[in-house]
């Protein structure tokens, strides 16, 4: 994901009289992204697969959840149902606004 540093090799006489200058070249330099670039390739990555495990396990307990609170509120469990909704809400806020702020923070 990361750029490997080539390593530059210069000639001995110019490096022994300290006239070398390293040449900044403003074309041909990468563009980096926090996403990998878009290629039929990079979705079978590894370094997608973490991404696609997290958006699937949030997606499996939503459903979940909310297969469980219609199936407590259809069964006449009313206070079950909305305790499942409250820590549902609770944990996916917290859990959000943390991703968010840890994503911040690691940059």
């Amino acid at each position: 994901m990361f750029r490997k540093q080539q390593i530059e090799v210069i000639d001995f006489k110019t490096f022994m009289a300290g006239t070398y200058q390293k040449s900044n070249r403003l074309i041909n330099t990468s563009v980096y992204s926090f996403l990998p670039s878009i290629k039929v390739s990079s979705f079978l990555s590894p370094d997608v697969a973490v991404i696609y495990s997290v958006v699937l396990g949030v997606f499996a307990i939503g459903m979940l959840s909310h297969c469980l609170e219609t199936f407590a509120a259809s069964s006449g469990r009313e206070e079950l149902a909305w305790a499942i909704e409250t820590v549902t809400r609770l944990a996916f806020t917290i859990g959000g606004f943390s991703s968010i702020a840890w994503f911040l923070l690691s940059l």
